[in-house]
């Protein structure tokens, strides 16, 4: 049976007010910036619900950082959902880990357009249709964490009624292999999938990643990168329900400030300026470094050079070097240099330290009558031979502070 075409916005782990990590140094201008960002990416989510008209936003949990959030995110948060329902939207919030229905401690009421679904059990609501009240548009069902660690399963008390002719399920959790990721509220796909819902709005893995689209199982993200290890776009999700149920789903970019890698093989370069010059040129390019107001880069330097002498405070120098002074669209800010650089490598000649130290190597050899009082002599001295040339070749790495070639080490 063909129903209203309508538009949601799904979103998770907001984090808001949530101060960065793994930035060892920001410049004044810089910190403001930073601290406002989570913020300022909620601001953007709000005016993008509105310009596209949506019927309802989720959020999948993680909405606030920890249980103690500051006023600010409280009221940030209350008043974005206050906007929301002047607009006719409502909005749904499942609890995840970072902000557990029983023991998060808020000082404010919260709007009546706002449906915060309850710890430990499912619960569904039916979303009338805004044309026509009497007809259902969909349903959204949804659970909250009672605490912060979640281990068991909530998968199977999602359970579909026949209600409304398209239906959402909220939950916050682990689905599938997930590195790096607490194991929470975990599932497997098929326990998803298998359940009869349209969608699946999920929440707290921080990557943008779609599991299945028949039906849609999607986790749209976090809202704003924390760290360098939470680079690339991060935003929101907007899907579109035709009369028949069918969805498209678009993501948007909502992150003020992006997270970027920068890799550089810089083999061979002797001079420091020339490195900066090549930094310089790959920050230059914006496909390089991403499209947001502004980027924070972690710059990784492999390869030989004799740089690998340098010191952590030289490649400081270079990285202020590198960095806007002040804040401007599209900032650059490189928030260290890493340098992985070996030194190169010396040949040695023939009549050389290492030529020399692997002949007395080869002389090792255990007296032939050893083979009668221990049977495993002969395959006992190639192993005393190979542990001493290892022990060579470590002790002349150490005392040279080089990389010696594979093929001197046989």
């Amino acid at each position: 049976m063909a129903g209203r075409p309508f538009r949601f916005l799904h979103a998770a782990d907001l984090h808001l007010d949530s101060p960065f990590r793994g930035v060892g140094r920001a410049a004044p201008w810089l910190r403001p910036v930073l601290q406002d960002a989570s913020l300022r990416a909620f601001e953007r989510l709000l005016d993008l619900a509105v310009v596209e008209s949506v019927d309802l936003v989720v959020w999948a949990g993680d909405v606030f950082d920890h249980t103690a959030p500051s006023l600010r995110a409280q009221f940030a948060l209350r008043d974005g959902i206050a906007r929301l329902g002047e607009h006719g939207i409502r909005v749904f919030w499942a609890h995840g880990n970072h902000d557990p229905f029983d023991t998060l401690a808020v000082d404010i009421g919260w709007p009546a357009n706002l449906t915060r679904f309850p710890a430990g059990r499912v619960e569904h609501v039916v979303v009338p249709d805004p044309v026509d009240p009497a007809q259902p548009l969909c349903a959204v069902y949804g659970i909250s964490y009672p605490e912060a660690r979640v281990l068991e399963s909530y998968a199977e008390q999602f359970v579909r009624d026949d209600e409304a002719p398209w239906a959402m399920a909220v939950l916050h959790g682990t689905v599938g292999a997930q590195p790096g990721h607490d194991n929470y509220a975990p599932a497997h796909l098929t326990d998803l999938t298998a359940r009869g819902f349209d969608y699946w709005a999920l929440g707290h893995i921080h990557h943008r990643a779609v599991l299945s689209e028949s039906p849609w199982v999607v986790y749209p993200g976090n809202l704003q990168g924390r760290h360098p290890r939470e680079e690339g776009p991060k935003g929101a999700l907007v899907g579109h329900v035709d009369a028949w149920g069918r969805v498209r789903v678009a993501f948007h970019p909502l992150a003020p400030v992006g997270w970027r890698t920068l890799a550089l093989d810089v083999t061979g370069e002797v001079y420091a300026d020339r490195v900066e010059e090549r930094l310089a040129a790959a920050l230059a390019d914006r496909t390089a470094v991403g499209g947001e107001d502004g980027t924070l880069v972690r710059i990784e330097l492999t390869g030989r050079s004799p740089l690998a002498g340098l010191a952590p405070d030289d490649w400081l120098v270079m990285a202020e070097r590198l960095s806007d002074s002040e804040p401007r669209p599209g900032f650059v800010f490189v928030e260290s240099i890493v340098s992985h650089l070996a030194r190169p490598v010396v040949a040695d000649p023939p009549d050389g330290l290492l030529a020399r130290a692997l002949t007395e190597v080869d002389r090792l050899a255990l007296p032939s009558d050893w083979k009668d009082i221990w049977p495993f002599a002969d395959t006992w001295s190639p192993r005393l031979a190979q542990e001493m040339r290892q022990r060579v070749q470590d002790r002349l790495k150490e005392t040279l502070g080089e990389e010696l070639p594979a093929e001197e080490v046989r």
